[in-house]
């Protein structure tokens, strides 16, 4: 019988840290986030100046990385900032 060994390598975002630092769009969308919470992914773009699929394609990267939370409402999704 085969046994599995494990590899432990270290993360190249955070270099094991475990946080990364948010820069460019994404510092910029989470301190919107912030100042704005309970607004849909539309709403947000509007303030933002941008694209409502480039507001959406942020948002869901801030939530991959933990800091913000979607709730959805039927078709519409509600961000807010997750705080620990």
């Amino acid at each position: 019988m085969k046994t599995i060994s494990q590899a432990y390598v270290q993360c190249t975002h955070c270099q094991g840290t475990g946080t990364i630092q948010l820069t460019g769009v994404y510092a910029e969308t989470l301190t919107l986030l912030i100042s704005h919470p309970g607004l849909n992914g539309a709403a947000l773009a509007k303030l933002a100046k941008c694209k409502a699929t480039a507001m959406n394609n942020r948002l869901k990267a801030l939530e991959r990385h933990g800091v913000a939370t979607g709730k959805r409402f039927g078709r519409e999704i509600v961000w807010t900032h997750k705080r620990e």
